[in-house]
């Protein structure tokens, strides 16, 4: 999409919106899952994420990349959310409904240690602020860089840094219960 947005059709909007629905659902799924824990209001999350964009679709200027608008109305969403349900558990993964699969080794204990360490760090990340989870989440789990996180959260650079500093030393003590790292 080209900053001069102003006079699409519907019908062009509506094929940058299936093509938005064709790239993002399945990344915005999962995000949603990682932030709220559920397979139910991540789909719900993700159905109002891309109504938001739909309405707003025409209103789109391209002050910033499409990716880092959706994100922005994702996190806003993942915000909401959050304020209604602050108790919720993070998983990582999702469940599985018999049993866990053995890992590429064929090793069920390490598969299941894998899996319940990631369900730790889970609940840990549930219970950190919520722009401290989203910098964590959107760094470490989508990979996005400062420049984006800042551009998606609307802050700065350097607020970004101290965000994923705290995130970090806020989940160290969470996991370890130990309030001062070693070598401090």
């Amino acid at each position: 999409m080209t900053p001069a947005q102003g006079n699409r059709s519907e019908a062009s909007l509506e094929a940058e919106f299936r093509s938005i629905v064709r790239d993002f659902a399945t990344p915005l799924y999962r995000h949603a899952y990682r932030i709220l824990g559920d397979t139910e209001e991540a789909t719900e999350a993700v159905q109002e994420i891309l109504l938001n964009v739909h309405r707003s679709l025409a209103d789109f200027r391209g002050e910033s990349s499409l990716s880092t608008w959706i994100y922005r109305i994702a996190l806003n969403t993942f915000f909401t959310l959050q304020r209604r349900e602050r108790n919720q558990p993070l998983p990582l993964f999702e469940p599985d409904d018999v049993q866990f699969l053995a890992d590429e080794n064929g090793d069920l204990e390490a598969e299941y240690n894998r899996k319940e360490a990631g369900e730790q760090l889970a609940r840990c990340i549930a219970k950190l602020s919520p722009r401290e989870s989203a910098a964590i989440t959107l760094f470490y789990m989508d990979g996005l860089g400062y420049k984006e996180i800042a551009s998606i959260m609307e802050t700065s650079l350097s607020s970004v840094g101290l965000l994923l500093h705290r995130g970090r030393e806020h989940l160290h003590v969470l996991l370890t219960g130990k309030t001062e790292r070693a070598g401090k």
